[in-house]
């Protein structure tokens, strides 16, 4: 292997001894690895973001199953305590009840404290 010497009888600097510590050995350099830098951030992030989008899409397939499990258990309940047609037993007793608060406000209560008071006076002579 031949040895460059220059005239003067040195060898020339290494390249590598020329550069400081961390400064790039030439000026187009600093640009292209901020910008791979910056690339290389940016995948990163998508990458996350994709990531990110995964997870929220299984939980959102978690959130939905056990709420069809809920609502699946919630009417077998029903038809154990209510038997076929549980929602139409609940209909027609809340229909009923609706209809007995009706009929109950408009009777006179006049009327209804006279005759149990009556009642309980007879109780009581017994």
């Amino acid at each position: 292997m031949q040895s460059s010497i220059n005239r003067d009888g040195f060898l020339p600097p290494d390249p590598d001894e020329l550069v400081a510590e961390g400064e790039p050995p030439f000026a187009d350099a600093a640009t292209a690895t901020a910008r791979e830098k910056a690339d290389h951030d940016l995948d990163t992030l998508q990458h996350e973001v994709r990531l990110l989008r995964a997870r929220i899409g299984i939980l959102r397939e978690d959130a939905e199953s056990a709420l069809k499990a809920q609502a699946n258990l919630i009417d077998a309940n029903a038809h154990v305590q209510l038997g076929s047609y549980p929602w139409a037993k609940l209909a027609l007793a809340t229909g009923a009840a609706f209809i007995a608060a009706r009929i109950i406000r408009s009777l006179p209560f006049g009327i209804l404290l006279a005759g149990a008071a009556g009642h309980l006076s007879e109780t009581r002579r017994w």
